[in-house]
Parts: C-alpha cells; sequence; structure tokens
C-alpha cells in the first residue's frame, strides 16, 4: 500500500493553510505509525481504511512500549492530529477494511474446505466489510493511551456542541461519547470521572443526559462512585425534568451501605411534581413520570440493597400523612419483582390499611394527577385493588374499592374503554367469587361510580346487564345494592349521547320485563326480588331532588305494587318495611311520603274500631262461640279506639284473617311517616296505650285449653304471637322518636313504654304456656306477622291449585270470590299438613315443649337495638321490683344480640358467605318440627331488619345506660340477697310455666310526675302464669344472669383497648367504680366528660372490680354467676395492665391478681348450686325433693374448669409450687381404676370437680399452664442471650437457673402421673403433645446455656442438677412412645415421631453445653421398660410373630371359602 502524500504540500496557500501545515507536521509521527499498522491518515470526515485491525493494535501497543519519551512523544502527536475536527470526526467513524481476502485452497482441497474459507472471508458485497469500531475505540482500549486520549476527548464536548449543536447520536458530541462506553478496560476512572463532572456544567441538557447514563459504565472504584452518588444528590433538586430518569437510575443502582437511607430518603422527600410533562429523547416523545417510573424499576432490580432500603423505610411508616405517592409506587414496583418480596410488601399492605396505619388520602396521592405513572403502574395498582378486596378486613376492602374507584375514574389519553374494562373486568371476578365480603364491595363500587361516572358505565351496560341475570347469588342486601345500581342508570338525563340513550333504554326494558316476571312468579323467592327492585325504582324516581313527573312515576308503580295485599299479604308487609327503611333513610321526596302516608294510615285505621267496653262474643270457624275481653287498657275510660285481634283472627273471610300478616308492618310504616311528617307521633298516641279485644283469660286455663276444640286452640296462640308482634312494633316506634336524655319524650310516655313491656312479657309467658300445654300446638306461620322475608318457599315448590280455577291469581278480571277461595285454599292446605285432631301418641315429639317458643322466635318482630336504651328508664319507675321484668327482658334482648354479633365477628372469612345474614335469597332451611309451615314452604332467610351489628355498634349505642346497668345490676343483687327466696328456687320460673305464688306483689310500673294512675286493666292480673311473668325474684336472677354474661363480653373484646373505643371503656369505667347515681344524673350523656388519664384508668378498673366482687354470694351464688363475676375481674386487670403505669400501680395490680387467683381457687372447691329437681319426680317423704350429688353442678364444665385453674395457676405468686402442689395432693387421690362408673364420679376432696372422669381435663389444664411457664422462661433466658457480659447478666443467670429448677420439678412430676394411670390414653396423648412443646422451649435456652459455662465452667453443677428433672421426664415420653407403638394405639403413634426427633435434639442440645462446659458426659442406650418399671424386650417375641401369622392365615383361608361358597351359590 502507498503511503500517503506529505501533509505539509497541502497548506502553503494562505496563513490557515500554513497552521494546518504546523499541525500536519507535529503529527507526523502519529500519522506514520498509522501507516507502518496499514492505516490510512484520517481525513475530511471520511471513514479509514484499515487492512487488519488487530495488526494495526498491535503496532500501537509495540509503539508505546519502548521509552517514556518516545511514548509521550506518540501522544503528543496524536493530541495534535485531532485537534482538527475534521481528523476527529474521521477517526470517531467506523473503520473499513480495505485488505482484498484471497482463497488459496490446497490442490487437493475439498468441497467442504471451500465452504470453510470462503465462510471466514465474511466478504460483504462490493467486498468492502466494515469493523463497527472507530479508530478512536481502538485507542482507548490501548491501556498507555487510554487516559489521556479520553479526558482530551472529553474537553472537546463544549466546542464540539457548539460548533455542531445537533442532539443526534452521530453528532461528533454523539459519537465521543458513544466510542467511550462498553471499554475493555477502565485504567483510570478516578480520573476519568472527575474530568466529566467538570465538563458536566458546560454542556447542554442531551449532552449532560448522556453523560450521566455514560457514568455507571465508567464507575468502578468505590471511593469514585461514592464521590458521583454524592455530587448527584447534592444536585438532583435542581436538575432538569429531562435528566430524572437517568438520575433515579444511577442513584438505585449504586446506593451502597452508607447512602442508601439517604438517597430513599432523598427521593421521597424531594421529588419534584412531575405531572404529565412530555420531552422529546433520542427522537421521541417521553412522558417524564412514565420514564421516572421504569427508571426506578430498573434500579431497584439491579440493586437489593436499595429495594431492602425502600421496603424498611415504608414500614417504619406509622402514621397516614406521612406516606407519599412515591411510597406506593416504590411498593408496588417491589412486588413486581416477584417471589418473596411481593408477598412481603403485599402482608405490609395489607397491615397498613387494616390497621389505620394508611388511608385513601395516600392513594390519591398516588394515583390522581399522576397519569404517567399510571400507565407504567396500572396493571400492579389493579392487582392491588382486588388483593385488598379479597383480604376481608373492612379497612383493606375498603381501600381497595377507593382504588378501583380511582383506576376506572382516571383520566386517559388512549385507551379509556380499555382500561374501563379491565377494572369491570376485576369487580366482575368479585363477583363471582361467591365470598359475602367482596361481592358487596364490588357492588358498593359499581354504586359510587353510577353517582358521578353514569355515561361511562353505559358505555359497558352488557356488564351491568349480566347483574340481572344472576340475581339468585346474592344476598338481601346485595339485592339493594345490584338494584340501585341499575335504577341509578336507568334514571339519568336523557340526551347524554345516542350510544348511552340506547343502551339506557335497552337496559330499562330489561329491568321492567324482569321485575313484571318476578312480581307475577308463584314463588315468594322471586316475588321478593321483585318488590326489592320495585322500591328502588321507586326511591331513584322519587329522591328529593326529583320532579313532580318522577314523583306521579313512582307513585304509580308503588300503587300497582299495592294491590298484592289481597293474594299476597305476606310480600306486602315486606313492602311495607322496605318503604319503612326508605323513608326513614330520607330517600324519598315529600310528595311521595304525603301519598304513602295517606296509604299507611288508611289501612291501620281498617283495622281498628271503636273502643267497646265490653265486646260481644265471637263464633269461630269450626262453629262454636269464643269469649273475649279486653286486655292491657292503657288509655282507660278516655279511649276512643281498640284493635280487634280476637274478631278478625276468627272471621270468616280468609283474606281477613290473613290480612294480619302484615298488620305490623303497617303499623311501623304509619308510624314513621308520621314523625317524618310531623316530627312527632301525637297524632296516633292512641294507639299505644289502646287495649286489644283477646280470648278472654279463662280460655287459657290449663283445662280450657286442653278441652277446646282445635280451631279455638288456633285462635287462641295466633292472638298472642299476633299481640306481641303488635307491642314490639309500638315500642320500637315511639323508642326511636323519643330523645334518650329529655326523660324519654315524658312521663306519660315513659310509664307507658314500661307498661308495654310488663305486657310484653305476660304475653309471651302465655304463648309459650299455652305451647307447652299442647300436644299437638297449631301453625301460626300464615298470619304471625312475622316479616314477609322469613317467609320463603323452596325453589320449584309451586302451590296446589283447585282444578277449574285459575293458576294466577293476580290475573286481571279475576272476581274478588276467587281470591277468597284461593285463600281458603291455603288454609286448607295448612291444617292438613298439621291437623289438629291428631292423637297426641302421634303427634311430633322430637322438639321438647319447653324449646316450642324458642322455635318461634323466627316469627316475632324484633326490637330494634335504640328499644335496649329503656334499660335506663327502669329505675325511673316509682317501685322498682315492679319493672324487674321488663329489664330482664330487655336484657336477654341485649345478650342474644351480642352473641349473634360476636358469632358473625368470630367467624373465618371464607365462611361468612355460608353464614345466615350472607345466604343467598329462598336457600336457608329453618327445621321446626313442631311449626310446621303452611302454604309458604319452610325456606326463611333472616330478618329484613335484622341487620348485622357489630359489638363495637351494640355497646356504643349503649354507652349512655351504662350508669343505669350498674345501678340495675347493684338492685337485683340486693333483692337476690334479700333472703326473700333462694336463687336456685328462683330458677324454676324461667319458663313460665310453674303457677305458684311467686306472682305475688306484682303491679304496674309507675313513673313519678305521671298523672295516670294504676288500673286493673293495665296488666293481667287473673292468670298465674301471667301473673308469675313478672314476679322480682325470677326476674332479677334473669338480669343478673345476662347482664354480667354482656358485661363479660364487653370487657373479654380486644377491641375495646383501641383508642378509637377509648370513649366506651371510659364510660364504663365512670359508670362501676363509683357509686350509684340518681336516675336524673344517669340520663346525661357521658360523651362530655373529660378523657381519663393512664393512672385513672387504672385506678378506675381496680375500683369496677371491687364493685363486681360485693356482688358475688359465695357458695349461694350459683357457679355460672360467679365464675362470670371472676372472668369480669380478670378481664378489668387485663385492661389495666395494658396501660402505661409506675411501680404503685404494678404492686395494685399484682395484688389484686392474686386475689382472683385465691378466688378461683375457692370456686374450685365449692360444690356449685345444687340442680333443681323435676317436679315430676316423686318427691322424699319430707316433701322436698332429694339433694343432688356431691359435684354434679360440675358435670359437663370442663370448659370452666380450665379456665379456673388458668387463673388459680397463672396469676399466683408462684405458678411452678401451685402445680406441683396440686400434683402432689389432690391429682395424686385420683384412683387409677375404674375408668368409667359411679365410682369414678366421686370428687376428690376438696375439689368436688376433681375425680376420675374429669382427671383429663385437670391434667391438660395443668399442662398448659406449665407450658406457659417455660414459653416465658424461654423468652428470659433468649432475652438474656443477647446482653454483654456483665454483672446484670449474673443475676439474670441466676433466676433463669431457679425458673429452670422449678419448671422441670413440674415437668417431671406431671409425666410421673402417667405411670399411675396406665390406662388413660388421653393423658398420655397429651403427654406426647405437651411434653414435646416444653423440650422445644428448653432447647431455645441451650444456646445461651452453652455461651453462659463455656465462659463460667466452674457453675455448671447447679445447672446439671436442674435437668436431671427434666431428664426424667424425657425418659418417660420415650416410653410412651414405646408403649404407644407397642400396642398399635394410633392416637399416640402419630405424635411418636415428632416427639422422638425434639426428644434427640434435646440430647444433642445438652451435651454440647457440657462438652462447653468441659464436663465429662456418659452416654448408653437404655433399658427398655414399662411405665411400670419393668422391663421388657425391645422387639416382638418371634413367637408371637409366627402366631399373627397363623391367625392371618386361617383369617385368609376362611375368607377364600366364604369367596368359593359365593361362587357356587
Amino acid at each position: 500500500m502507498d503511503p500517503s502524500p506529505k501533509r505539509s504540500a497541502q497548506y502553503r496557500e494562505s496563513p490557515l493553510h500554513a497552521k494546518k501545515a504546523r499541525i500536519a507536521g507535529d503529527a507526523d509521527v502519529f500519522f506514520d505509525t498509522l501507516a507502518e499498522g496499514g492505516c490510512t491518515a484520517p481525513q475530511d470526515n471520511e471513514p479509514v481504511q484499515v487492512e487488519d485491525p488487530r495488526v494495526l493494535r498491535r503496532c500501537l501497543v509495540l509503539s508505546m512500549a519502548g521509552e517514556a519519551e518516545t511514548n509521550a512523544t506518540f501522544q503528543n502527536s496524536m493530541q495534535t492530529a485531532l485537534q482538527d475536527q475534521a481528523v476527529l470526526g474521521s477517526a470517531l467513524l467506523p473503520m473499513t477494511v480495505s485488505l482484498e481476502v484471497r482463497i488459496k485452497p490446497q490442490p487437493n482441497a475439498g468441497h467442504d474446505q471451500l465452504l470453510s474459507l470462503c465462510a471466514t472471508a465474511q466478504v460483504w458485497p462490493q467486498g468492502v466489510p466494515v469493523t463497527g469500531d472507530s479508530l478512536i475505540r481502538l485507542l482507548l482500549n490501548i491501556p498507555g493511551i487510554q487516559t489521556a486520549l479520553a479526558c482530551a476527548l472529553l474537553h472537546k464536548l463544549p466546542d464540539a456542541m457548539e460548533a455542531q449543536g445537533g442532539q443526534e447520536a452521530d453528532s461528533l458530541p454523539g459519537l465521543i461519547l458513544g466510542s467511550l462506553r462498553w471499554l475493555d478496560e477502565v485504567v483510570d476512572a478516578h480520573r476519568i470521572t472527575s474530568t466529566l463532572l467538570d465538563i458536566m456544567p458546560k454542556c447542554s441538557k442531551w449532552v449532560q443526559q448522556g453523560i450521566l447514563e455514560l457514568l455507571p459504565e465508567l464507575v468502578l472504584e468505590e471511593d469514585c462512585e461514592a464521590q458521583v452518588t454524592d455530587l448527584v444528590l447534592q444536585r438532583f433538586q435542581s436538575a432538569e425534568l429531562a435528566d430524572l430518569p437517568a438520575l433515579l437510575r444511577f442513584l438505585l443502582q449504586h446506593v451502597n451501605s452508607q447512602n442508601a437511607s439517604q438517597v430513599v430518603e432523598l427521593l421521597r422527600s424531594s421529588m419534584p411534581p412531575l405531572g404529565d410533562q412530555v420531552v422529546r429523547m433520542s427522537g421521541q416523545m417521553v412522558d417524564i413520570e412514565e420514564g421516572a417510573v421504569e427508571a426506578m424499576r430498573t434500579g431497584l432490580q439491579c440493586s437489593h440493597l436499595a429495594a431492602d432500603t425502600v421496603f424498611s423505610q415504608a414500614k417504619a411508616l406509622t402514621e397516614p400523612e406521612v406516606h407519599t405517592g412515591l411510597d406506593l409506587w416504590l411498593l408496588l414496583l417491589l412486588a413486581s419483582l416477584a417471589g418473596k418480596r411481593c408477598e412481603a410488601v403485599h402482608k405490609l399492605l395489607k397491615k397498613k390499611f387494616a390497621e389505620g396505619l394508611a388511608d385513601n388520602a395516600w392513594l390519591d396521592r398516588a394515583v390522581c394527577g399522576h397519569q404517567g405513572a399510571l400507565k407504567s403502574l396500572f396493571p400492579s395498582l389493579l392487582e392491588l385493588a382486588g388483593w385488598l378486596v379479597q383480604a376481608g378486613q373492612a379497612g383493606c376492602q375498603g381501600a381497595g374499592s377507593h382504588l378501583y374507584t380511582l383506576l376506572f375514574a382516571a383520566p386517559h389519553l388512549d385507551k379509556a374503554a380499555q382500561y374501563e374494562q379491565e377494572v369491570l373486568g376485576g369487580l366482575q371476578g368479585h363477583l363471582g367469587s361467591g365470598q359475602a365480603g367482596e361481592i358487596s364491595t364490588a357492588l358498593a363500587v359499581l354504586l359510587g361510580l353510577t353517582q358521578g361516572h353514569t355515561c361511562q358505565l353505559l358505555q359497558h351496560a352488557h356488564f351491568v346487564g349480566t347483574l340481572l341475570d344472576c340475581l339468585d347469588n346474592f344476598s338481601q342486601a346485595q339485592l339493594h345494592q345490584v338494584f340501585a345500581v341499575v335504577s341509578e342508570l336507568v334514571v339519568v338525563s336523557k340526551g347524554a349521547g345516542s350510544e348511552v340513550e340506547t343502551n339506557r333504554q335497552r337496559l330499562g326494558k330489561q329491568l321492567e320485563a324482569l321485575l313484571h316476571k318476578q312480581m307475577q312468579s308463584d314463588e315468594v323467592c322471586a316475588q321478593r326480588v321483585g318488590i326489592i327492585g320495585t322500591i328502588k325504582l321507586a326511591e331513584r324516581l322519587a329522591t328529593p331532588s326529583s320532579s313532580d313527573l318522577r314523583s306521579k312515576e313512582a307513585e304509580q308503580l308503588l300503587g300497582r305494587s299495592f294491590k298484592v295485599r289481597h293474594q299476597q299479604p305476606a310480600m306486602f308487609a315486606l313492602l311495607c318495611d322496605e318503604l319503612t327503611q326508605a323513608v326513614a333513610a330520607g330517600r324519598l321526596c315529600e310528595p311521595l311520603r304525603d301519598w304513602l302516608k295517606l296509604s299507611a294510615v288508611d289501612q291501620l285505621e281498617g283495622f281498628l274500631d271503636d273502643y267497646v267496653e265490653n265486646p260481644t262474643n265471637v263464633q269461630c270457624k269450626g262453629g262454636g262461640h269464643l269469649k273475649g275481653s279486653n286486655w292491657m287498657n292503657l288509655n282507660g275510660s278516655a279511649g276512643q279506639v281498640m284493635l280487634p285481634l280476637l274478631r278478625i283472627v276468627s272471621s270468616s273471610d280468609p283474606l281477613h284473617r290473613q290480612s294480619l300478616a302484615y298488620l305490623p308492618a303497617v303499623t311501623r310504616l304509619a308510624l314513621t311517616l308520621e314523625f317524618q311528617t310531623l316530627g312527632s307521633l301525637d297524632g296516633l298516641s292512641a294507639i299505644l296505650g289502646c287495649p286489644l279485644h283477646m280470648p278472654h283469660l279463662d280460655q287459657l286455663q290449663r283445662e280450657a285449653l286442653l278441652t277446646a276444640p282445635p280451631d279455638q286452640q288456633w285462635v287462641v296462640c295466633t292472638s298472642l304471637l299476633l299481640a306481641i308482634n303488635w307491642l314490639r312494633e309500638l315500642l320500637n316506634a315511639w323508642a326511636r322518636h323519643v330523645q334518650p336524655h329529655q326523660c324519654m319524650g315524658g312521663a306519660e310516655v315513659q310509664q307507658n313504654l314500661l307498661v308495654r313491656l310488663q305486657n310484653l312479657c305476660q304475653l309471651e309467658a302465655l304463648l309459650a304456656h299455652s305451647l307447652a300445654l299442647l300436644p299437638n300446638p297449631p301453625s301460626l306461620h300464615d298470619v304471625s306477622g312475622c316479616h314477609p322475608s322469613a317467609v320463603i318457599v323452596k325453589k320449584g315448590q309451586v302451590q296446589k291449585k283447585s282444578k277449574g280455577k285459575p293458576g294466577k291469581m293476580s290475573k286481571a278480571g279475576q272476581s274478588p270470590d276467587a281470591g277468597s277461595e284461593a285463600a281458603e285454599d291455603q288454609e286448607n292446605m295448612a291444617h292438613n299438613a298439621s291437623p289438629p285432631g291428631k292423637p297426641a301418641a302421634e303427634a311430633d315429639t322430637t322438639v321438647p315443649a319447653l324449646s316450642r317458643m324458642a322455635q318461634m322466635q323466627g316469627q316475632l318482630r324484633p326490637l330494634d337495638p335504640h328499644v335496649l336504651c329503656l334499660l335506663g328508664q327502669v329505675q325511673c319507675a316509682a317501685l322498682f321490683q315492679v319493672a324487674l321484668a321488663p329489664a330482664a327482658l330487655l336484657m336477654e334482648e341485649l345478650h342474644g344480640k351480642l352473641v349473634e354479633a360476636m358469632t358473625h365477628a368470630q367467624r373465618p372469612a371464607f365462611l361468612k358467605a355460608a353464614a345466615v345474614q350472607d345466604q343467598p335469597a329462598g336457600k336457608l332451611l329453618c327445621n321446626l318440627p313442631c311449626i310446621p309451615a303452611l302454604h309458604l314452604g319452610t325456606y326463611v332467610v333472616p330478618h329484613a331488619r335484622r341487620l348485622q351489628q357489630t359489638p363495637q355498634e351494640i355497646w356504643e349505642g349503649l354507652k349512655s345506660t351504662l350508669p343505669a346497668l350498674r345501678g340495675l345490676l347493684t338492685s337485683c343483687s340486693e333483692v337476690l340477697t334479700s333472703g326473700m327466696l333462694k336463687l336456685n328456687n328462683c330458677l324454676l320460673g324461667l319458663g313460665g310455666l310453674e303457677e305458684s305464688s311467686q306472682g305475688e306483689g306484682v303491679g304496674a310500673a309507675r313513673v313519678e310526675g305521671a298523672s295516670q294512675e294504676a288500673t286493673p286493666d293495665l296488666l293481667l292480673t287473673d292468670h298465674p302464669v301471667a301473673s308469675a311473668a313478672l314476679a322480682p325474684m325470677p326476674a332479677a336472677a334473669r338480669v343478673m344472669q345476662r347482664g354480667l354474661h354482656c358485661i363479660q363480653q364487653l370487657t373479654a373484646a380486644d377491641w375495646l383497648k383501641q383508642p378509637h373505643h377509648r370513649s366506651l371503656l371510659h364510660a364504663f369505667i365512670r359508670a362501676f367504680c363509683q357509686q350509684p347515681q340518681s336516675p336524673t344524673l344517669q340520663q346525661e350523656p357521658t360523651s362530655a366528660a373529660p378523657v381519663m388519664k393512664a393512672p385513672q384508668v387504672i385506678e378506675g378498673c381496680l375500683q369496677a372490680c371491687e364493685t363486681f366482687k360485693a356482688f358475688s354470694r359465695g357458695a349461694q351464688g350459683g357457679l355460672e354467676h360467679e365464675v362470670a363475676l371472676l372472668h369480669i375481674q380478670a378481664n378489668l386487670i387485663d385492661i389495666a395492665e395494658s396501660v402505661p403505669g409506675n411501680a404503685a400501680t404494678r404492686e395494685s395490680l399484682a395484688v389484686a391478681k392474686e386475689e382472683v387467683s385465691t378466688a378461683a381457687e375457692h370456686i374450685l372447691q365449692q360444690g356449685g348450686e345444687p340442680e333443681p329437681s323435676d317436679p315430676s319426680e316423686p318427691a322424699t317423704p319430707q316433701g322436698t325433693a332429694a339433694p343432688a350429688p356431691a359435684g354434679a353442678s360440675w358435670k359437663g364444665q370442663q370448659g370452666v374448669i380450665g379456665d379456673l385453674i388458668h387463673l388459680w395457676v397463672s396469676w399466683s405468686p408462684q405458678p411452678c409450687q401451685t402445680v406441683l402442689g396440686l400434683l402432689q395432693g389432690a391429682l395424686a387421690q385420683v384412683p387409677s381404676q375404674p375408668l368409667t362408673g359411679k365410682k369414678a364420679q366421686e370428687p376428690v376432696h376438696p375439689y368436688p370437680g376433681l375425680n376420675g372422669s374429669s382427671l383429663h381435663v385437670w391434667y391438660k389444664a395443668l399442662f398448659q399452664e406449665l407450658l406457659q411457664q417455660w414459653s416465658s422462661h424461654a423468652n428470659s433466658v433468649v432475652a438474656l442471650h443477647k446482653t454483654r457480659q456483665g454483672p446484670l447478666q449474673q443475676e439474670g443467670a441466676d433466676a433463669a437457673l431457679s425458673q429452670l429448677k422449678q419448671c422441670g420439678k413440674a415437668f417431671a412430676s406431671l409425666l410421673t402421673l402417667n405411670k399411675i394411670h396406665l390406662k388413660r390414653i388421653q393423658m398420655h396423648s397429651q403427654a406426647l403433645k405437651c411434653g414435646s412443646k416444653v423440650i422445644q422451649h428448653c432447647l431455645r435456652t441451650l444456646p445461651f446455656w452453652e455461651a453462659w459455662y463455656a465462659a463460667h465452667p466452674n457453675q455448671v453443677e447447679p445447672f446439671s442438677k436442674a435437668l436431671r428433672d427434666v431428664q426424667a421426664g424425657t425418659r418417660i415420653l420415650y416410653v410412651i412412645c414405646a408403649e404407644g407403638k407397642a400396642n398399635k394405639n394410633i392416637t399416640i403413634a402419630n405424635l411418636v415421631v415428632g416427639a422422638k426427633h425434639v426428644l434427640e435434639e434435646f440430647r444433642v442440645g445438652v451435651t454440647a453445653v457440657m462438652l462447653a462446659a468441659k464436663q465429662d458426659i456418659q452416654q448408653g442406650n437404655l433399658k427398655h421398660k414399662d411405665l411400670t418399671g419393668q422391663e421388657v424386650s425391645s422387639q416382638v417375641p418371634f413367637t408371637q410373630i409366627q402366631m399373627d401369622e397363623d391367625v392371618s392365615e386361617a383369617e385368609q383361608q376362611v375368607q377364600d371359602g366364604e369367596t368359593g361358597n359365593s361362587d357356587t351359590e
């Protein structure tokens, strides 16, 4: 190749040419070296040509291998040559190979060799292959040239940028930065990095961004990396938005242990608002926020330290307002890494939302106004929303529903419909999950979207339409949500767009057809769905802001629905109750309320008659006459109306009789409308005290009721049931619409409410008495007046129709007689299903008579929660004892509501879908064997008004009545301890069946200030059962029993200790730690009281313990009574311990705990109350029942025994000594034989509940308490292991060793008890279960002892002695394992593997401790012994094996013979 011509000859025409000539002359050394390597000189921005790049590299390396002066000359020549931008540009372009490849095959070369030579040639078209590397890059990869050349090139960036000004990658600055990337080796990263940082401020933005992208590839040394990171941190806040993605990626990728927290905190606090800004990068428009999110994703993927730091700082945030939107972005990016990080992030977010550490405002900060981030994080956010809804907690589901709403409503530049479909798809997944919580939350989201995004939802009307196709899968509350969503979309304003309007009309027609079909169905469950849909549509049409035209439409819709009262009275009752809820919530406009009021009052007045002092007898359906009388006239002679229940029930018109089914519902609707319209109930006050026309009390006497015809028995029982439901609705209405802190609306109203409560007690007692007397009680389901939603037929069950009659009773043109005939057929079916004349011997006796009233609870109208506030009015009575029966009724109602609420709250999330309140409509079977249903079937669903309340909500509503509750319990305790009767004898009257003199002294409740005087007509005093229902002694016992149970549940609740329930806790403490207050002061709300401080809370809890301790009556109080009091005291002490206190309070609590422990021991030593005798059994000669055997009251009280032992042992000053005392004392006296029979029931002194049958209960309870002591010991030793060596650790070691000795002795004693009771398998299995756990706790302490005795080997002797007791216990565990396997006991065999594994670990661990203490140990095989100490063989004897084989062969022969015989046959 010819050398290049002399450069100096080309630049002699001008001064500029002269300057270039000098440069060329200085660069001759560089050019000559290139020529020697077979490379042309770079010029005119043209690519250089090279024969072989490898030859050129070797030539350059050899030129740099000489002396230092020669190297300096070459580098100066190179620097001089590259000053010319044309030469620099040529050197930055990719080189081309100019050598022609000649293939010279061997003479005998084959075809394959020729193909190989052609492949290695890599000849491009036109014969010029391109290498891809520039001359500058080749020079930069030579170590001796790299640093100086790189620094020179970087210093040229500002000038090159000004000369070209482009932002393309092929511009001169872009070529320079590109040549510095991906070098084979970085020789001096520190110098190159410093140069980059120095020239960065002089460069343009796009060059700075390129420098930032280049830095991570050049920084190799830690000091340089830290320096660059610090510099980026300093300039982060002032950086341009276009540089943020590169900065974020660099910072997260290069964090270290020193600056990781600083970097993450800087991002959290200094991230600028990005908004929707878009910049041009690399020729494309890029969203800055989206690029920043992707940069952080890359950084977290590359740096585990950054990911860990982000997670730890997010976990440390405990206040909702300190959470930033960036925190959620980072957590979602961590969750996208999958694996354990995803699981950890999900748990953290669940905890934050469930415990209130984060709120919906955090989601707003992360989503609203961040469109770029939303595009990148939308899948993660949608997954998070679904996961939160599935979590089950209220806080999580609320956050998930809010996030769904944000994602659906967020503005999108493009693909908005696609994002909306994805959100609706997620909601559809929840709707089909079968979990009630998920379904309700998804429907709540849809209902919220209808308020502001109606048009968007109507664009997806097909999705909304699918909700109407699967109504059978929704519960009653969910049906309300479904129809609310659909009604909102159907009634939306018109003109929103052609497509939207078309979808709206299509959805409206679908809803109209559905409602018509459901209302015309023969199945009650379908009619129920239709009524709910009708009500929700009417609510939407008649909102307070609706026009008159819409109100008229709603009025016509409801008018058509009112017509069902003749054919389906139960469904009309449901319609009235649903309308009552809508009216009470204020969801109907005033014109529609006025129309409803006229209709409801008109229906109510249809049931009332003018008052007649002496009503005539009535004729029953069978032809006989029934004497009637007016009951419970509170209005006196001034009354003008009465409720003729007896006349309507005995009417010959079936429609008239069945109209009583909606009497309570219509009453409730009329009273609610009256209050909503006028603000008071004065207009209908007459019905509160109006008398009831009922059967004469003589008809309810035992002989009269048993000898009465079946139709009269039905009339009597039905009248009582209807009267009960009527009074319950009156109490619901007046208790709701009066002020609780203003003497309940006046003395007159207050007195009437108390008297009505007394009437209710008497009526329920009479109904229970009647049902118990009748061998085959009549069915009351058709006119019970219970909530119609409680009556649902089976699917496919259609009522029978007479021949020749139309199939549907609501068909147009049907005569009125057709309805009466149909109703008559329904009643005939009912009586045929359960013939009243059936002999007692053939009657259904599967349900005891005493439980029949309990089965009637499903047909009773429930008392609303606000009725419980009447407890505060009981002490307003002038004579307290006469108001005890109403108090007992209210306490039982409160107890039932709390039990139901706590059962629902404690049910696992996956089971709540199967709970009663969550069952789909018409799919819950209620077994009422003695009360068969009539024409409405046997499938029932819960009461519509029985909304599932939490215990918190119930107690918060009763906060103002807590002082009255304390006074009520105090008064009842005084009544019970007055010496009139013993509590055990009073309990006989709880059922209301004993006709005794317990009703003496019964009178109507009187309130100071009431003008009305007591009259004989207020109560039913001529019947012994009615009088006994108001007896003070049984009522006081019921109040104490239910009241203590309710308070026990309240004080045991963990939520009572939470901050947002602090006011309830303070109100409870104030009520029970002070002296009883006057009734007037009790009505003052407690919310105005100041917040109690921690010492006051502790002192108040201790005073409350003294209050409940005063209710104790010792052995005369009964086991259940005393245990409840003890649990309440223990719960109060637990609450006090949860409050931070000082040394004095801790000492007081220790004394209180010791007193509770002593009280628990005393209860275990008392025999409990004697069991009441059965009146049917013959009495003793003295006329009294034979006393129950000692300890009989403890039978079946295993749970009580365990709780008492826990309080006794765990709160005693020395728990292990207490366990030892029991083991060596009472438990050692229990005989090992017999296991069953009367002798096994004989108690051991002094504990009546301890005998051979209950020994395993005591054993298990003691082992569990010892396990708690071992756990406490292990925790203290583990904590001690973390402390430093010193005097404090020496004291801790001594204390731990002392505790180890006590626990070891108790452990050995417990296991030794198994040697006495050889055949009690329950004790052996419990020994293996708990014993293995004890050894596990002991294993946790061995690392400390190993380290301790390695440093103090001379102190190991006490430890060795303490372990001998534990070793004695482990030997017994080995023996139990061996015997269990030998005896083939499956209960023990399943525990053997785990127990032996733990025992082997314990042996190895103890050996390590002894070796660390430099002690000689001896190990050997144990002798195989049984629990009696006799040596046994470790293997099964050969003779036994042979006998087993012979038996097996004989059995097989017998089986073969039987098989042959069967084949022959």
